[in-house]
Formats: C-alpha cells, sequence, structure tokens
C-alpha cells in the first residue's frame, strides 16, 4: 500500500504534493524510499519475496541476493541438521531483507522450504542473533541436494549458548527456501 502511495506521490500529479510534504518523507523508514529488492530475475528465481499489504510475491534470482550486503557466519550446526563440521556461511542478512520488505517488529516473518515446510522467525532472533539466509556455503553455491540454495543459518556456537537448548532453533535452521513472507 505505501509503495502504491509513494509511486502516485512521484508522478507528476502528485509532484507539487511530493514539494510540499517532501521534508516529511525523511520520516519514512529507509525501504520505502529505494527500489525493489530484486530487479527483474536474469536467471532462475530461487526465492518469492512477499512484502505486507502486497497481492504479488516478487521473485528474486541467485544474481540479485549476491548483490545485496552480504555477512559470514562460521559455525558448526547441530548434528540433527546433517551437516558435519564447521562451515563458513555466506548470505543476506534476514532482518536486511525483512526490513526492506516493509517488516518490523510486528510483522509475522515466514519462511516456506520447497517442501512446503514453514517456520515463523520471531523478531527477537533477527535482534538476538543475526540469522542469515545463505546461498553460500565455503565459498560453493549450494544445490537443492545439498540443502540449497538458501537455507537460514543461526551463528550456533559459543558466543550464543541459547541457540543449543531445545529444538527450537533447530527447527527454525529452514533449508531449501524459497519463499519469505512478511505479514
Amino acid at each position: 500500500m505505501l509503495f502504491r502511495l509513494l509511486a502516485a506521490l512521484r508522478s507528476r500529479a502528485g509532484a507539487a504534493l511530493l514539494a510540499l510534504i517532501g521534508p516529511l518523507s525523511l520520516c519514512l523508514p529507509q525501504w520505502a524510499h529505494s527500489a525493489p529488492v530484486c530487479p527483474t530475475p536474469q536467471g532462475r528465481g530461487v526465492l518469492q519475496l512477499q512484502s505486507p499489504g502486497e497481492g504479488r510475491a516478487q521473485a528474486c534470482d541467485l544474481q540479485a541476493l549476491e548483490r545485496l550486503p552480504a555477512r559470514d557466519v562460521t559455525t558448526t550446526l547441530p548434528p540433527a541438521l546433517g551437516l558435519a563440521g564447521e562451515h563458513r556461511w555466506t548470505g543476506v542478512p534476514l532482518r536486511q531483507l525483512v526490513e526492506h520488505l516493509g517488516g518490523g517488529e510486528r510483522s509475522r516473518i515466514v519462511l516456506t522450504a520447497l517442501n512446503d515446510y514453514t517456520v515463523e522467525i520471531p523478531w527477537s532472533d533477527l535482534l538476538r542473533y543475526d540469522p542469515v539466509l545463505a546461498y553460500r556455503r565455503d565459498g560453493e553455491r549450494m544445490s537443492i541436494r545439498d540443502k540449497g540454495p538458501l537455507i537460514l543459518i543461526y551463528p550456533f556456537g559459543a558466543a550464543h549458548p541459547a541457540l543449543q537448548q531445545g529444538q527450537d532453533y533447530v527447527n527454525r535452521t529452514i533449508w531449501q527456501v524459497h519463499a519469505l513472507s512478511v505479514r
């Protein structure tokens, strides 16, 4: 809805109004001023991004995700996830994607895998652990067979002992992610 309002304000008819309220636009969140997260995919779409209040999802390919600011997480995942050893994961911080889509602390953040497994990620996880939606493991892209092309990675390890408690974070470490919905 906000995107439609901004588009209307950028039209010729809204130019005069925009000049009047221009200084107020500084109060809008960063994502309201920016382009779509992913331009029209050039390759095969691997992620569907759904913004709050928007009807259609935005397709995103790996090339577009790789152009976004990335972060590395080096960690050993719990044995239940089936990826033994320490690995370096590279991806987009989930919080960055959620905020760019218009999400915040009151949003429902839902990730869906290719097999329709769905998890809801609490906003508090984004603040406390800053998980990444990884597209590379040890510098290599991941195939579907290798739990890719996208997997949500938490920084399991000594720095965050709470991640080792119980099954919650193992369950939230979703692989073969193909959709992110912010509601």
